[in-house]
């Protein structure tokens, strides 16, 4: 008998010099997703991690670069999730033109071995531009719905939702 394990896998970034939030804007039916996430160029995010119910992470690959991670400590109230915590900067990507978008593969290895692949859809502006790169929704996460099936190593995301 086959058994899944349904999890939640949410993925959030912040400015890590000033611990400010990032924003995300709706972009319609333009591109591969409707919402693109606003970063700068040669800037340094703060990249939390949270799986609910507890899961532990082993490895994080962003834009094909592994990521140190740190398990951070969950809040008092929540006792059954596990949270990591890395840095990660756009240095070295280009400013994204108008009407394209970039995409960050993420590959978020778990400590049994299976992994969930994951793109973040972006547009990258100027390091100093704080105008556009500030309009629209804070984004506060990408939400993963994801389930393992017993015996696989692939995990199926089956709901994506930026909130």
């Amino acid at each position: 008998m086959t058994t899944n394990s349904n999890f939640k896998l949410q993925i959030s970034l912040r400015r890590a010099a000033d611990d400010a939030p990032v924003f995300q804007k709706q972009d319609g039916e333009r591109f591969d997703n409707s919402i693109t996430v606003k970063l700068n160029a040669n800037t340094k995010y703060s990249v939390f991690l949270t799986t609910r119910p507890a899961k532990a992470i082993q490895r994080v690959i962003l834009k094909g670069e592994k990521l140190p991670i740190d398990r951070q400590k969950a809040e008092r109230n929540e006792d059954n999730c596990c949270v990591y915590h890395s840095e990660w900067t756009t240095s070295g990507m280009e400013i994204t033109k108008s009407n394209l978008r970039n995409y960050l593969p993420m590959v978020i290895e778990m400590q049994d071995g299976a992994s969930v692949d994951a793109n973040l859809q972006v547009k990258i502006y100027p390091e100093k531009e704080n105008t556009h790169c500030k309009w629209g929704q804070e984004f506060h996460m990408l939400d993963l719905d994801c389930t393992q099936k017993s015996g696989q190593t692939a995990i199926d995301v089956r709901k994506q939702q930026y909130i």
